[in-house]
């Protein structure tokens, strides 16, 4: 039987961004967007912020604009050789703070059009969204890749030891789906 919190279930852009508030939705955001050419979603790690951005890619990719997304991490921190500035390209930027302060800087004042994730807001750049993890979106998303998954008694303790880090709740549940299959 195939563990449903692996994360080919739940990694980033698999299920769709859950908003918190009511009044948010893509359509708002995607409208704030384009009113600041160069905005931030902040938030802490595993709170939404890749889901998100990936949501923006799909939004703007599928009303034909030019978007390119970059992925920075440990491993990877350098802006692409290939990378140019085109008028209407969208710059989508997935962990800028990994990168070094030079490309940091060059990105925000040769891009046109710019959304990055951060996990500290950048004082002079509007911020779009900020991501704040919240137990009922958590159990949202567990029932939604899980409907008959643990009780709410024990998704509460895995949220609150992961600090409200939704990738490692869904990582402690992948463990816990593991060893209960195990022995049956």
């Amino acid at each position: 039987m195939t563990n449903p919190f692996s994360t080919t279930f739940w990694a980033s852009g698999t299920i769709p961004f859950q908003f918190s508030e009511q009044n948010e939705n893509m359509a708002t955001l995607l409208e704030k967007a384009r009113r600041h050419p160069i905005c931030q979603i902040v938030g802490p790690h595993g709170s939404g912020k890749s889901t998100l951005l990936l949501e923006f890619m799909k939004r703007y990719g599928a009303i034909g604009n030019h978007v390119r997304y970059l992925f920075f991490n440990d491993q990877n921190r350098h802006l692409p050789d290939d990378l140019t500035f085109h008028k209407h390209q969208i710059l989508l930027v997935d962990g800028f703070e990994q990168l070094p302060i030079k490309d940091r800087l060059g990105l925000l004042f040769r891009s046109k059009r710019l959304i990055l994730t951060v996990h500290r807001s950048i004082w002079f750049v509007p911020v779009l969204y900020r991501t704040q993890p919240q137990f009922s979106v958590f159990v949202q998303l567990v029932r939604q890749l899980a409907p008959e998954s643990s009780e709410e008694s024990i998704l509460r303790t895995v949220y609150e030891q992961s600090g409200g880090n939704f990738r490692s709740a869904f990582f402690e549940l992948y463990d816990r789906w593991e060893k209960k299959n195990q022995k049956e």
